[in-house]
């Protein structure tokens, strides 16, 4: 799996050399979020806390494209992240992403539960100001690209998952630095933004009601 991972990350490159920037978001501005960006194989990362800053950063960069690890999107029907919306019980707390994805063995929260809630509100929040901007924001799943690239997810093994990162061909201080769970699920978000970049990816849910970008790693 590491030397396909290798060939795909610089055919990935190739096809691709604006910035990309992943934003592994929390549901609050008290508490740090990751933050990653990935430019020809090259990575640096952040933790921040407030959203301007979040935004500021990132435009410093002027990225292709923004992959945030947040729902970006309301269950169809849904129209508050709380458990007061009238449609709670008619609509449910679950897309039809995560259904999907956990049809593909890949596990994810679902996003209104209350544990999810204000991190669910935060990322609609801050990508409609990305959006504003005239930024290309898209639904990124760091669990999902672990999955599907052979990584461990973070909670298993983060040495592992850092290193198998390492070794794909991502250069910078991450793979010997100590650096934060949350900035190590910003470069894999950044990291399922490279392949949305270069179009090898799939759009996993309802374009309607909102989809996460997987990798799609099928052809390789």
């Amino acid at each position: 799996m590491v030397t396909d991972n290798k060939a795909i990350l610089e055919r990935l490159i190739k096809l691709n050399d604006s910035a990309v920037v992943g934003i592994d978001l929390t549901g609050s501005e008290n508490k740090a979020s990751g933050w990653a960006v990935i430019q020809n194989g090259d990575v640096s990362t952040r933790k921040i806390f407030k959203n301007d800053e979040l935004i500021e950063e990132t435009v410093k960069m002027n990225p292709g494209i923004i992959a945030i690890d947040s729902p970006l999107s309301l269950p169809r029907g849904r129209i508050s992240v709380y458990d007061d919306d009238p449609g709670r019980q008619i609509y449910g707390i679950t897309r039809a992403c995560e259904r999907e994805m956990l049809k593909k063995g890949i596990r994810s929260y679902p996003p209104l539960i209350q544990s999810m809630q204000k991190l669910t509100l935060r990322g609609i929040n801050l990508a409609g100001e990305f959006r504003i901007l005239g930024y290309q924001v898209i639904e990124s799943f760091p669990g999902g690209v672990q999955d599907i690239l052979g990584l461990p997810r973070k909670q298993k093994d983060i040495k592992q998952l850092v290193t198998g990162l390492a070794e794909m061909g991502l250069k910078g201080a991450f793979a010997k630095a100590r650096i934060s769970h949350d900035e190590i699920d910003a470069i894999s978000a950044a990291l399922g933004g490279l392949f949305f970049v270069a179009g090898e990816y799939e759009a996993v849910g309802d374009h309607e009601e909102g989809c996460v970008i997987l990798p799609n790693v099928k052809h390789s």
